[in-house]
């Protein structure tokens, strides 16, 4: 067996071993100390199978093999035992005293969660999509057009769900646990949203400030509702995800737009136009970071005088940051309430483990608001029965996507990266007049088909001679007609295909 993973913790070296799940294996924990001579060995060890789970001691090499309890969950049994009184568990195997270290506070929770993480993931599988079992899906994406169209539109991948989420996921149906949940705040998801934004982010929320939504634009329009009026006016920056649009129409509010500048095959934000934009009737602005459907990823600098400008007029800031995950070359989120506490007070952060770890179905997200004020009016506009309930599989899948999942995101991001190249490579091969705009972050990327000098709607073209489903760009906002947006979410074989299919539509 190859160890895939080993860490240092209390003293004792842990290394994570993985046997084929074909033969009813997994993960194998192997606790290793000096002994008396200060050679290092093996005194306990984990085998938290598939099959008959178990632990071992070994005790003078007499290895005393002891049963995990598969109806549960044998991997936090484990952690469970070895984090409990690591001291005494070292003694009864045998180990000399004083192998353990005493408790070195956060740092070891830390080298446990990165074990426990190891331990729960399984490599994913991202190359080798079969299109006749996606086409058995019964998810949008893949049931609103004909099974001869390829779908490369909604902002969903293809790819199979991170281990921790489907064994999550799987003990739920298994056990039939699919009755009410606690209450919201008695699961654990606001606390464990508020770990995921400090580890990732080095934001520290304030998790009596996080309401638990069913979806992000369901956060959108309550908070149209809340700190706005019918007329009022709504910053927005297109192009931009439909919802935002959507929303501002639908709750009778006035758009504001404000239009990103397309510079070469880069769309910039026109900060001069947003101050010139925002008037007195304004209330809110809506905002996207990173952007959608540009990926761009906002700068300091850039977000900074967008916040000036909030306090400056007095601007509440709904911002979404669901794509927050999916960032490439290095470069880094920052959350928009983290500019200052003044800038804080002002907003309310919208988010979900939907879009980065691909649970869009199961409907549950996160508002986080920077002033007591705004949560209250926020859940107090509208009774919280109308927003409706969350249901127990998106609650704990969300919890073990942002807890355990972070292993599958570190295999998807670089091979999202390697798609956008690839796409950039195929498009500049087949397709030299459409721009492709090389998105920084999210797996969706702004194509400008204005130089193919199509007769109508690039989308509708490619649908109808290629039978390729891309999204409209019109559905972004006025003025972005000529161009689509593409999901880079899928395998390369498949984006192979769809980008042949719109230069066969071209005849070519």
């Amino acid at each position: 067996m190859e160890t895939v993973w080993n860490g240092i913790w209390r003293g004792l070296d842990l290394r994570l071993e993985r046997r084929r799940l074909a033969d009813g294996g997994g993960p194998s924990l192997r606790v290793l100390a000096a002994d008396a001579a200060g050679a290092l060995r093996e005194w306990v060890r984990f085998d938290a199978f598939e099959r008959q789970p178990h632990w071992h001691l070994d005790p003078n090499g007499t290895d005393e093999v002891r049963p995990l309890d598969e109806r549960v969950d044998p991997i936090a049994e484990s952690f469970e035992l070895l984090s409990r009184d690591p001291a005494t568990l070292l003694e009864r195997a045998g180990a000399p005293a004083g192998v353990v270290q005493p408790s070195a506070g956060a740092s070891e929770t830390v080298v446990l969660r990165e074990a426990e993480r190891a331990m729960r993931h399984r490599p994913a599988v991202l190359d080798e999509l079969d299109p006749v079992l996606l086409r058995n899906r019964r998810s949008e994406k893949w049931h609103t057009y004909p099974a001869d169209v390829l779908p490369a539109w909604v902002a969903e991948m293809d790819f199979p769900i991170a281990a921790p989420i489907h064994d999550e996921l799987r003990r739920f149906v298994d056990s039939g646990d699919v009755g009410y949940p606690l209450g919201l705040r008695q699961t654990g998801l606001p606390d464990v949203f508020c770990e995921r934004m400090t580890e990732r982010f080095g934001w520290e929320p304030d998790v009596r400030r996080v309401e638990v939504l069913s979806e992000v634009v369901q956060g959108m329009y309550v908070a149209l509702e809340a700190y706005s009026e019918p007329g009022d006016g709504v910053v927005v920056q297109t192009p931009i995800y439909p919802p935002f649009l959507g929303s501002v129409r639908d709750m009778k509010r006035t758009l504001v737009e404000n239009r990103m500048r397309l510079e070469g095959d880069r769309l910039e934000f026109d900060l001069d136009a947003l101050e010139a934009s925002v008037t007195p009737g304004c209330r809110l602005l809506l905002f996207c970071n990173p952007h959608n459907p540009s990926g761009r990823v906002h700068t300091r600098e850039e977000l900074e005088r967008v916040a000036a400008l909030a306090v400056e007029h007095d601007l509440v800031v709904v911002s979404d940051e669901i794509h927050a995950d999916l960032l490439y070359d290095g470069r880094e989120h920052i959350p928009f309430a983290t500019l200052s506490p003044e800038v804080a007070a002002r907003t309310v952060t919208l988010t979900s483990a939907s879009k980065a770890f691909n649970i869009p179905g199961l409907r549950t997200a996160i508002a986080h608001f920077g002033d007591h004020a705004l949560q209250r009016r926020f859940n107090t506009v509208l009774h919280r029965h109308i927003r409706g309930g969350i249901g127990l599989f998106g609650l704990y899948a969300t919890m073990a996507a942002w807890r355990w999942a972070q292993p599958w995101l570190d295999e998807v991001v670089p091979y999202l990266a390697g798609n956008r190249d690839f796409v950039a490579e195929r498009l500049a091969e087949r397709l030299p007049e459409v721009t492709f705009l090389r998105p920084e972050a999210t797996y969706l990327a702004w194509l400008d088909c204005r130089g193919l000098a199509l007769d109508g709607p690039p989308a509708a073209y490619f649908m109808r001679n290629g039978q390729v489903a891309l999204s409209e760009g019109s559905l972004f906002g006025p003025g972005w007609e000529g161009f689509v947006r593409l999901n880079l979410g899928t395998s390369r074989p498949i984006l192979a295909e769809v980008i042949d299919r719109m230069a066969k539509a071209l005849g070519r």
